[in-house]
């Protein structure tokens, strides 16, 4: 009982340093017009390996994502992509 206690106060310590490890990157969406069109980006992004978050707005043609710091950007626009709309990178940050 006291090893399971040990190891759980153990990773409660180094769980927050794997958090710190992810960045924000922000993209914008051309040619959304509707609510069909954030949801369609959404599902592609959060389906993409190594998303951790992803939440896309029709009212400033933006999507949010927080993915791993060492995560390929260009895999964000490929999801983009498939779904029939276009994305560039505005910016990229580390995630809070």
């Amino acid at each position: 009982m006291k090893k399971c206690f040990c190891l759980l106060i153990a990773l409660m310590l180094i769980a927050p340093l794997s958090w710190a490890d992810n960045k924000k990157v922000i993209l914008d969406i051309k040619d959304m017009t509707c609510s069909l069109c954030v949801i369609s980006i959404n599902k592609a992004l959060r389906a993409t390996d190594g998303v951790i978050k992803a939440k896309a707005s029709l009212k400033t043609h933006q999507a949010e994502v927080i993915v791993p710091q060492d995560f390929d950007n260009q895999a964000l626009l490929t999801a983009v992509s498939h779904t029939g709309y276009t994305g560039e990178i505005h910016s990229v940050a580390s995630a809070p």
